[in-house]
């Protein structure tokens, strides 16, 4: 690889992470504005706005790269976004509120149990599905042309759920709370205020919010394309399959902002947010993009993409299950995360067996 791939690297993973930032900040601006901003609401803006990148770049890789490795690059994306969430991330967060136990004043995480299980049992039968179309043997392989479509109706049925009107609960009254202080003053009013264009930060203009978006956006979308053209050329240099570099690569860049939203959160003790919006975010993934991958794309996950979905479901699963049936008023145990962001340092170690043995 030559100094201009470093530098196209270094540029695509800075306009993914600044783009992210500005883009979720403007999107949860918009759905205030809108008079979306409370509630679970406010969790499904955050997911989407945080969520953004890793759709993008698969999306990006499979319609707009012109490579025979395009399709392996966005297969990996799609796959590599819920695995990450489901092990690491999840794993952080409880390592996190363990580190940080004297200062939270508890060493479980404090949760919207209904929300969360609900979230974590629409990604469990979404993803499934997902797999399981992978797996279809050769003569039925082409049902997935007919159930791909069912993938954006699942999250809109899911969206129904979430936004309904419904008896606010004492956690309910929580997550607006930790919702409202995490929220930020627009971005773009500092920078407007450079220009001499003077707007109220906690008031600004609809235009403006709409430009923020717009820009982030705009810069998410080129980082996905460099991104994207870096791991074309890098795994053709160092003769590694495609799906397995975007795999491990592209979460890094794609989930930066979302883990270290959520690690601060947990750290802080917004445990309702933290967790909502890492539930929301897998969701979100194990449809709209799966979309993209399962229709556009042979849909073929190999074993290295196979394993990862698999752990991604374990992982899922075993939060789901302790919140289902041990975590008692809302608190959550911190075992099922841990035991479950194992399988993440388990596949890279059967990554590296896998690569050394050749």
């Amino acid at each position: 690889m030559s100094p201009l791939d470093a530098v196209v690297l270094v540029a695509g993973f800075a306009a993914i992470l600044l783009g992210a930032e500005v883009f979720t900040n403007g999107v949860e601006w918009l759905g205030r504005r809108l008079g979306l901003g409370a509630g679970a609401t406010g969790s499904v803006l955050a997911a989407i706005g945080t969520a953004m990148p890793e759709t993008v770049v698969p999306v990006v890789a499979i319609v707009f790269t012109n490579s025979v490795k395009a399709d392996d690059i966005g297969v990996g994306a799609i796959l590599g976004a819920p695995f990450m969430l489901a092990t690491l991330v999840m794993l952080l967060i409880g390592v996190t509120a363990y580190v940080y136990r004297g200062k939270r004043g508890r060493l479980t995480l404090q949760v919207d149990r209904a929300h969360a299980s609900r979230d974590l049992g629409f990604f469990l039968a979404c993803y499934s599905v997902a797999v399981a179309l992978a797996v279809l043997p050769e003569p039925i392989h082409g049902l997935r042309l007919i159930v791909g479509w069912l993938f954006v109706p699942a999250y809109a049925l899911y969206l129904v759920l979430v936004l309904r009107p419904q008896e606010r609960t004492p956690i309910d009254i929580e997550e607006a709370r930790e919702e409202s202080e995490a929220f930020e003053a627009l971005t773009a009013t500092a920078y407007a205020a450079r220009l001499g264009v003077r707007t109220d930060p906690r008031d600004p203009p609809l235009w403006l919010i709409f430009f923020q978006v717009l820009l982030g956006f705009g810069a998410i979308v080129v980082g996905a394309e460099l991104f994207a053209g870096f791991i074309d050329r890098a795994s053709s240099t160092l003769g590694l399959n495609a799906l397995l570099v975007s795999l491990l690569l592209v979460p890094i860049a794609t989930e930066l902002p979302e883990a270290a939203n959520s690690l601060i959160w947990t750290r802080d003790g917004k445990d309702v947010i933290a967790l909502g919006n890492v539930a929301g975010s897998m969701v979100l993934q194990s449809t709209i993009p799966v979309t993209f991958g399962v229709l556009l794309t042979p849909w073929q996950l190999g074993t290295f993409g196979t394993v990862a979905a698999v752990f991604a479901l374990i992982a899922a699963a075993l939060v789901f299950l302790q919140l289902r049936f041990r975590a008692r008023d809302d608190s959550l145990g911190l075992s099922a995360l841990v035991l479950g962001g194992s399988l993440y340092v388990v596949f890279i170690a059967y990554v590296l067996k896998t690569v050394i043995a050749g």
